[in-house]
């Protein structure tokens, strides 16, 4: 469904709008933000910015104070936040920013703790186990918080706890692929599952619905795939298929689900993106010495094309996404 912003610029665009009413237009449908929305912007920002200061400063003092401080008095500091925020989250609104932003702070300092229990008491460890457990003991204030960020940021940390239990121990199967090619395919099918899930569950659970959340996360999978892809044209010791079958799926999928049955230009043009990233590459790696100049003329040219056949898609599939 389209947004207002784009139904008013559609009405001014056609002339539905005269020249003298534009700006009572945009005011009216609060497409430009008032004063008020200002105010709240940075009331908002500013207490964003406020609590992870005041997280990462706890960290940061107890790293710079590491010989000074006893071990009970950093445990007494972190634990001390640990329960302010959550004694802040029990005092506030539950749907509200604060309560929130409490229960961010909270699961940082779960992490903070957790580092601090390791490094003081030297477990042994093996470091994916910290974010992972990290990831787990902070589940329910994730499902409670029913904050966006906080579930992306519950997503990073299984992203980095995968990535360093592979890089420690390898993949069961190895997809016929180096020790990085199968961390990389690894990392993009649990985005890609993440995807999935929350295109799946947005609709039911509003907090989940922002389109950036989606998106980014879809950028996360798409880099990933794509990196895989280029890296296998690159690398002449690597014939596998595999990655060519997965991306070949992932931009279907990306023109299926975000074409037809959830319009979204932002996915459209990261899939256009990638597609032309591979195709560049696939012809600059069969460069042939010889006629080196003409072969490179001959890419920008490429690269020109695919661009702006690109921009005429886009620009056709989002008339049609307004009309």
């Amino acid at each position: 469904m389209p947004s207002s912003r784009h139904i008013v610029s559609d009405f001014i665009k056609r002339g539905y709008v005269q020249p003298a009413q534009i700006n009572d237009a945009l005011n009216c449908t609060q497409v430009s933000p008032t004063i008020n929305s200002w105010f709240k912007f940075i009331d908002r920002l500013l207490l964003c910015l406020g609590a992870l200061s005041l997280a990462f400063s706890v960290l940061f003092f107890i790293a710079y104070n590491w010989d000074d401080w006893g071990r009970f008095g950093k445990f007494a500091l972190i634990e001390s936040l640990l329960v302010a925020t959550i004694f802040t989250y029990w005092l506030a609104k539950k749907d509200s920013l604060k309560a929130q932003i409490s229960l961010l702070v909270s699961c940082l300092m779960v992490g903070v703790l957790m580092a601090f229990f390791g490094q003081t008491y030297q477990t042994g460890a093996d470091p994916w186990t910290l974010f992972f457990f990290w990831a787990v003991l902070i589940t329910p204030w994730v499902v409670i918080a029913r904050f966006a960020p906080l579930w992306l940021s519950w997503l990073g940390l299984l992203n980095i706890a995968l990535s360093l239990y592979i890089d420690s121990f390898g993949l069961p199967l190895t997809l016929f692929l180096s020790a990085d090619g199968n961390l990389w395919i690894a990392l993009f099918f649990l985005n890609s599952i993440a995807l999935t899930t929350l295109e799946l569950s947005s609709r039911r659970f509003t907090y989940l619905s922002p389109r950036w959340l989606a998106r980014s996360i879809a950028s996360l999978a798409g880099f990933m795939i794509t990196f895989i892809v280029v890296d296998t044209i690159i690398d002449s010791h690597n014939t596998s298929l595999l990655p060519f079958l997965f991306w070949g799926v992932f931009i279907a999928a990306l023109y299926v689900v975000y074409r037809h049955l959830r319009h979204d230009l932002f996915m459209l043009a990261g899939g256009c993106l990638s597609s032309i990233v591979v195709i560049i590459t696939a012809c600059i790696d069969n460069l042939n010495e010889d006629y080196i100049e003409g072969f490179f003329l001959l890419t920008s040219v490429l690269i020109i094309g695919l661009t702006s056949l690109a921009t005429i898609w886009l620009k056709k599939v989002n008339k049609e996404m307004l009309s």
